[in-house]
């Protein structure tokens, strides 16, 4: 085989092209690490281990806001992302969607913490007015202790609006 017929490396026909392609690379590199973030939190979660979860939450809210400014870039410059690499746009939108499957499954970890905080809740605003009414003692109008035979109302030491 000559070696005129063996094919050139691809590279970028022009500076606006490979702005493009630094672009989408960019963009890339972004997605991964946010999906390597959004893995930690998932892990974290079955663990039980809000500690580590909440210490990612600003590294996710920073990851989050670059890519959906890299997102909003591609869009105002389509015309040049249009010419770049089939496979680089293709590992953009393979990142995106496995970003998008973690992100739902982060969703889904955190609506499930949320009913099981909701359960603890009710569990112990329940056994505290089991315990004030077991007592007979309740709280006054003006917040102090009292021994209550009838069916004033009453509160307890629990916020309700936990």
């Amino acid at each position: 085989m000559s070696q005129a017929a063996i094919p050139a490396p691809r590279t970028p026909s022009s500076s606006m092209n490979a702005a493009a392609e630094n672009l989408l690379l960019g963009v890339l590199e972004r997605l991964e690490r946010l999906c390597v973030v959004y893995t930690q939190e998932l892990d974290s979660l079955s663990v039980n281990d809000m500690h580590k979860f909440q210490n990612l939450q600003h590294e996710k809210m920073r990851l989050i806001r670059d890519c959906e400014n890299g997102v909003a870039e591609i869009r105002t410059r389509q015309d040049e992302v249009a010419l770049c690499s089939p496979a680089l746009k293709e590992r953009v939108l393979s990142a995106h969607g496995v970003l998008n499957e973690l992100a739902i499954q982060s969703q889904h970890a955190c609506d499930i913490r949320a009913k099981s905080m909701q359960r603890i809740q009710d569990r112990l605003l329940y056994a505290a007015r089991a315990m004030v009414e077991k007592s007979g003692k309740r709280y006054g109008h003006k917040g102090k202790l009292h021994d209550y035979a009838g069916n004033r109302p009453m509160a307890t030491a629990i916020n309700e609006a936990i």
